[in-house]
């Protein structure tokens, strides 16, 4: 089915394009900001071949899954259906209560089928997931079974943890940029050690943020506040230079640890300055991408010894 095809099933299940208000994309979410919400059809959105899950955000909002190997085009589609532009901050204040973070259905079925629970657990595709085939579909693949893993954890996760990672510009350069320092590993490699670790740590759900502009980067540091519980971040070169995203990092108050992946302190001197790292709890560098690793798995610690204080 093309992409086209299914980007109209979409806009019919919401109702019309009429209905949408806003749409924006995250990671291998699309999200829509409906006009009357009564006129979408969830049961349908979840039929459309493609779709690997929905969720409810807030009175307004919908957030359609789907593969990252179809998730770029079905927006582009939507946008150019629609005539509206992406917009992250129109969702910004539409998030839904903790509870509905966790009201996941897989193509429609509840409980989640067997057979679907046993593909996350092996890592072997769904045919259900594919929209088409691509030139990645071994990678797209993996994504789509990590995505699926994560909402299956969803389902039962109530009162866990979310975890927002947030990356600046040119670490989706990565594997291309400067290799030696960096490493040969992708940005795609990195969402899904992020993924994978924050489900080992016992988060409910690991997002993924990553943007080449200093002001996107505060828009979604804000928009985590109330939503998310811990933020790990790589500023990359705004550590050094950004007050505005030091002073959103404090807006907020979300615990926050500053990761970097070569050794920043041994390096230019223009590197040295951390201007985030006042908002920070700890820093980790020099680790390539399994600093991230730790950044997770010691931010799981610290919001679990937060509550135990709490409790006392």
């Amino acid at each position: 089915m093309a992409k086209r095809d299914v980007a109209e099933q979409v806009l019919d299940a919401l109702g019309g394009k009429q209905n949408v208000k806003a749409n924006d994309i995250c990671m291998t979410r699309l999200r829509i900001l409906t006009e009357q919400p009564d006129l979408v059809d969830m049961k349908k959105l979840r039929s459309i071949r493609g779709v690997l899950g929905t969720v409810r955000r807030g009175p307004n909002g919908v957030e359609i899954v789907f593969g990252p190997g179809s998730i770029n085009e079905v927006s582009n589609d939507i946008v150019q259906l629609t005539g509206i532009q992406p917009s992250y901050s129109a969702f910004r204040g539409s998030s839904s209560a903790p509870e509905d973070s966790i009201s996941v259905q897989i193509n429609g079925h509840a409980p989640i089928p067997k057979a679907v629970r046993a593909a996350v657990a092996a890592k072997k595709p769904l045919a259900s997931t594919r929209v088409e085939s691509t030139a990645n579909a071994e990678d797209d693949n993996e994504d789509d079974i990590d995505e699926l893993a994560s909402l299956l954890e969803a389902t039962g996760a109530a009162g866990t943890k979310r975890l927002l990672v947030v990356n600046g510009p040119n670490i989706n350069m990565l594997g291309v940029r400067e290799p030696k320092i960096y490493g040969r590993k992708t940005y795609a490699d990195l969402v899904r050690l992020c993924r994978k670790a924050a489900r080992e740590a016992g988060f409910a759900e690991c997002r993924c943020f990553q943007s080449n502009h200093e002001g996107d980067l505060v828009d979604v540091v804000q928009a985590a506040y109330g939503e998310f519980d811990g933020i790990v971040i790589n500023p990359a070169a705004y550590t050094h230079t950004s007050i505005a995203l030091l002073d959103a990092l404090k807006s907020v108050a979300i615990p926050t640890i500053e990761v970097h992946i070569s050794k920043v302190d041994e390096r230019e001197d223009f590197r040295q300055t951390s201007y985030v790292r006042a908002a920070c709890f700890e820093t980790i560098v020099g680790m390539g991408l399994e600093g991230y690793r730790k950044a997770i798995k010691d931010m799981a610690q610290y919001l679990s010894e937060h509550d135990e204080d709490e409790k006392d």
